[in-house]
């Protein structure tokens, strides 16, 4: 087993085997309560095509994507400096608005569509929110220790270190998907549409 292999496998034990499943368990929580709400969402949440937002501009091109994207996992890894407070009110409000668009869009088209407008990019950004939130909560995690006298350090070079390689990863992984989003997830949308169209 190569030094490489090693590491790698160290840091996915250290920082993914627990927190990532935090994580999704957040995201998902999050989703339930989105489409259980539906429209009782605020509007300007789920503003989309009219006016602009911060979050959500006028066009949607690969740049504003990944501007965007990349704020928004930076945004949820500043749970290290929050006890995961942060991180887990970011995934939450992920979730809540994923929920609530996908509940919305099935009044107006089918599952299938749906998915399509999801999965394309979804496959590769919501992996990546995974692991900034995992930087979040086991910062979040190690700093609640440490308040309690368990942990000798707030936190170690090594976990500075390691944190950086996966914040590098999960914001290559932002970069495909903003790029899938832009130029790929609408068009595989349009064909799945029409081809429903057409059985109908």
């Amino acid at each position: 087993m190569t030094n490489r292999v090693r590491a790698a496998r160290g840091i996915a034990r250290r920082w993914l085997r627990g927190y990532v499943l935090a994580a999704f368990a957040t995201l998902l929580v999050g989703v339930v309560i989105g489409y259980a709400l539906g429209t009782q969402v605020p509007a300007g949440w789920l503003q989309q095509g009219t006016g602009s937002s911060a979050f959500v501009p006028d066009r949607i091109t690969f740049w504003t994507l990944l501007s965007n994207n990349l704020l928004a996992i930076t945004f949820i890894s500043l749970g290290a400096a929050s006890a995961g407070a942060l991180t887990a009110f970011a995934l939450l409000l992920n979730g809540v608005l994923i929920g609530a668009v996908v509940q919305i869009a099935l009044r107006e088209t089918d599952l299938l569509t749906v998915v399509a407008l999801i999965a394309p990019h979804g496959i590769v950004e919501i992996p990546a929110l995974l692991i900034v939130s995992a930087i979040g909560y086991r910062f979040g995690h190690r700093t609640i220790r440490y308040v309690r006298g368990l942990e000798e350090v707030l936190f170690t070079r090594r976990d500075l270190k390691e944190a950086g390689v996966l914040y590098a990863v999960a914001a290559l992984m932002i970069v495909v998907a903003a790029w899938i989003e832009a130029e790929v997830t609408l068009a595989v949308a349009e064909r799945v549409a029409d081809g429903a169209a057409v059985e109908a």
